[in-house]
């Protein structure tokens, strides 16, 4: 492989990365409100702070999730245009 044809490869993964690295937020984010919510119906489920504070945190979730789901296949298309550009090389 030439060098030219290193940084076409490299400049190609850029967006990948990108859209997996914001996968990988958004699984974070996920992950942690489910833990709290989670552990919370065992700790605080008579609190009635803690019954606002859920119905919000579900309503976050779901666009939480949302965004993941695009991102996920954001990059599944950018993974797919690196592997036509690979596959040309």
């Amino acid at each position: 492989m030439t060098e030219q044809e290193k940084e076409i490869v490299a400049k190609a993964s850029v967006p990948m990365m990108i859209a997996n690295g914001f996968r990988w937020f958004f699984m974070i984010i996920a992950l942690l409100i489910l833990l709290v919510l989670f552990f919370g119906n065992k700790i605080w489920e008579e609190a009635a702070w803690y019954a606002a504070f859920s119905g919000k945190a579900y309503a976050f979730l779901l666009w939480d999730i949302a965004l993941m789901l695009l991102s996920s296949i954001v990059r599944i298309l950018f993974a797919a245009r690196y592997n036509r550009i690979v596959k040309k090389l």
